[in-house]
């Protein structure tokens, strides 16, 4: 697949368009609807917790009151003596005190558990639905999409950035709303203490808020540059796993290592430079948290010297101006997941609101019964539209037609038949399957009567029977047989230590490549397609086994449309139509006799391959060379149409 990871790719998709902070800030809060019951349950309990808290403050207010206006008399026993047995009031008011202290000491207990639990369970839940949505979304998304991000990219945005925006939501949720509950209790405590000092507490917040607005516009592309390190890291270790075999064939291990540690010193020093600004940060934040605390307990001090307050009242307002500072300090955490947020939530934005590539109508219709006619219209096309892969193609192909597309490296064969199952939409033309324009139809139904075996085989991590049932995971035992007897798999299959039961590594790391190759034409023959698309299916596959495939296979072809993508003349030689693609333009069509008997890029590899080097007859001295005709425009003429006589070749010549 293409990779095309510039900015000015980006840039032309439609789903990369440019969103506020302000509007991915509320943006980032649709995430709680999945999960808004046990959000409202953490927050009645946090805010129970903080209400608890406060009591308690209050309350401890009262000991301390009572302990200074308590006089035992000195013929008392002691204090525990009198604190049971004394009827007094003094002392009844103080056991009334306490015991309400130590119920509301075992209730913070429960509430903080139960906080705790919901905080917890709010967490995960966020995790999960928000990698359900990512991951939902990353099967929907074109291939247009997949080619403008890495892997590494996408890895790193469903798993880092995931995390980045699950933190800042919960926090901004639970923590912020701590923070407002906590410092409100804790000032309307303190202006019931005095008011003065309730005032005096709120001063740091105005320099507060400026300082962090002012250090958010310097934050946020650090922490964007450190994420795209990170992207890079990523990247760097999937292909490194996805090629171990190459890296160990070359031995470049040591180009690999570097290559990795110069990434790494880059996201090193970039982390560095982020932590050094926060660390400018932090020290100012405290620095105003600690002048605001020593003035508030000056001023405090002055103020029970003068009487006005109370021992307990002085006692609380220093623990109560302590609970607001360290509630307080905590808006530095909040900035800086705030600010990682903001990064993230715009790459998360990219993927999650991301468009189809290729969009659906809103009612799109079903494919109806036919026999599997294909026809391109003008069709042009380029994964960068300005500069277009394919020119003006054109061809009509019956109904159970066998075409073979064969051309230089890059002239665009594989291009062209992914055309058909709209995993790229034309940017001119259009493509009708059975007289139906594609747009119109479903991808669903579309894609279910179109089979592909690619140029590179994928298996998947699971039992050789799963893997050729992947399109159809209902069907088990004869069927999925019949389809690797077809495709000349069954043999090994059976010598595999389990069967069709044994578990394939990771892409097949067990198999070689024409076994892989040919559990993928099995794969594509169980499904029972229409159209059938092998794109040079049998690269990786000896001529010996090729030709019982191609044997095998005559029934599988027969009653549908096949197109092949090959480089072998013996390959080529089956098919009714041969369409020659030379530099994104249909050069030459027809069958095998006729291309042969026409000067071409056809009639230059058929008689390399079937002649060889020393039979091959001298070309004609006006006879150009195929790289001089791909350089001369006026040698690359399109054909219109395909010969009338290809649509007349008998079933005689699939064999």
């Amino acid at each position: 697949m293409r990779q095309y990871n510039s900015p000015d790719v980006l840039a032309r998709l439609p789903h990369f368009t440019t969103a506020s902070n302000r509007f991915l800030f509320f943006w980032m809060f649709r995430f709680l609807k999945p999960v808004k019951g046990v959000v409202f349950f953490a927050c009645v309990w946090l805010t129970l917790a903080v209400a608890v808290e406060i009591l308690v403050a209050k309350w401890i207010e009262r000991a301390v009151d009572r302990i200074q206006t308590l006089g035992v008399a000195k013929s008392a026993p002691g204090f525990w003596q009198w604190f049971w047995r004394d009827p007094s009031g003094g002392a009844q008011n103080f056991r009334h005190v306490m015991l309400i202290l130590c119920g509301l000491m075992l209730a913070t207990l429960l509430l903080r558990y139960l906080k705790e639990v919901a905080n917890t369970k709010m967490s995960m839940h966020l995790v999960y639905f928000i990698r359900e949505a990512v991951y939902d979304k990353l099967q929907r998304v074109g291939f247009a999409f997949h080619d403008a991000l890495s892997s590494g990219q996408l890895i790193n945005r469903a798993l880092s950035d995931l995390q980045n925006v699950r933190a800042f939501v919960q926090t901004a949720v639970l923590t912020t709303l701590d923070i407002v509950l906590a410092v409100g209790g804790y000032i309307i405590l303190m202006i019931t203490i005095n008011p003065w000092l309730a005032l005096l507490s709120l001063v740091p917040l105005p320099i507060w808020t400026y300082y962090i607005l002012r250090f958010s516009k310097v934050v946020q592309p650090a922490a964007k540059s450190v994420m795209e390190s990170e992207d890079k890291n990523v990247s760097l270790i999937t292909e490194a796993i996805a090629g171990v075999h190459v890296i160990k064939a070359f031995a470049t291990e040591r180009q690999e290592t570097r290559k990795y540690d110069r990434n790494l010193s880059t996201y090193l020093d970039r982390t560095l430079k982020r932590i050094r600004l926060f660390a400018d940060f932090t020290p100012v934040i405290r620095t105003i948290a600690m002048a605001s605390y020593l003035m508030l307990f000056l001023v405090a001090g002055i103020l029970m010297i003068e009487g006005k307050v109370q021992a307990g009242g002085f006692l609380i307002l220093g623990g109560a101006m302590g609970a607001i500072l360290s509630r307080l300090q905590q808006v530095s955490t909040i900035n800086e997941q705030y600010q990682n947020a903001m990064v993230s939530s715009r790459r998360l934005y990219e993927v999650l609101t991301a468009p189809p590539t290729v969009p659906e109508k809103e009612e799109p219709k079903a494919l109806d019964p036919g026999k599997g006619s294909v026809r391109f219209e003008q069709v042009t096309f380029g994964y960068d539209p300005t500069k277009p892969v394919l020119h003006d193609i054109t061809f009509d192909i019956p109904g159970g037609s066998i075409v073979a597309i064969v051309g230089p490296t890059g002239a665009g064969k594989s291009t062209l038949v992914n055309l058909i199952t709209r995993f790229y939409d034309p940017q001119q033309g259009r493509i009708l399957i059975d007289g139906a324009d594609v747009r119109d139809l479903s991808l669903s139904s579309l894609r279910s009567q179109v089979s592909f075996v690619f140029q590179e085989t994928y298996l998947f991590s699971a039992t050789a029977e799963g893997n050729i049932a992947y399109g159809r995971p209902h069907i088990t035992g004869a069927e999925v047989e019949a389809a690797a007897r077809l495709a000349q798999a069954h043999e090994f299959l059976e010598a595999l230590p389990n069967g069709y039961q044994t578990m394939l590594g990771e892409r097949g790391s067990s198999l070689s490549g024409g076994q892989k190759q040919r559990l993928a034409i099995a794969r594509a023959i169980l499904t029972n397609p229409r159209i059938l698309v092998l794109d040079d299916a049998t690269a990786a596959i000896d001529p010996e086994t090729e030709d019982l495939i191609r044997k095998g296979m005559r029934l599988v072809m027969k009653g549908r449309t096949t197109f092949v993508i090959a480089h072998r003349i013996s390959t080529v030689k089956q098919a009714d139509l041969v369409i020659v693609l030379e530099a994104g333009r249909i050069t030459q069509m027809g069958t095998h006799n006729q291309l042969m008997a026409e000067e071409g890029h056809y009639r230059d590899i058929a008689t390399v391959q079937l002649y060889g080097d020393e039979e091959m007859p001298s070309p004609a001295e006006d006879s150009p060379s195929h790289m001089d005709r791909l350089r001369d425009p006026r040698g690359l003429q399109t054909v219109g149409a395909p010969h009338e006589e290809s649509e007349k070749r008998g079933e005689e010549e699939m064999v």
